[in-house]
């Protein structure tokens, strides 16, 4: 579509960032500024869905590059 192929991987690096953070709750309004949200979960140890989550996102870079 013509869009670089080097931001094209930084944009995808930019929403990793934030699915990770939502995922894993580690979002904070310092971090989110006027658009931070805070969503109701259920609490536990999502690290393993985190992890599974980043290395989709590090495939989708890894194929784009």
């Amino acid at each position: 579509l013509g869009v670089p192929t080097q931001s094209a991987a930084r944009a995808v690096s930019i929403m990793k960032a934030s699915a990770t953070a939502h995922i894993g709750e580690t979002n904070t309004p310092a971090l989110g500024g006027t658009k931070f949200r805070k969503m109701e979960t259920i609490q536990g140890d999502c690290s393993a869905l985190v992890a599974e989550a980043a290395s989709y996102f590090d495939r989708v870079i890894s194929a784009v590059a």
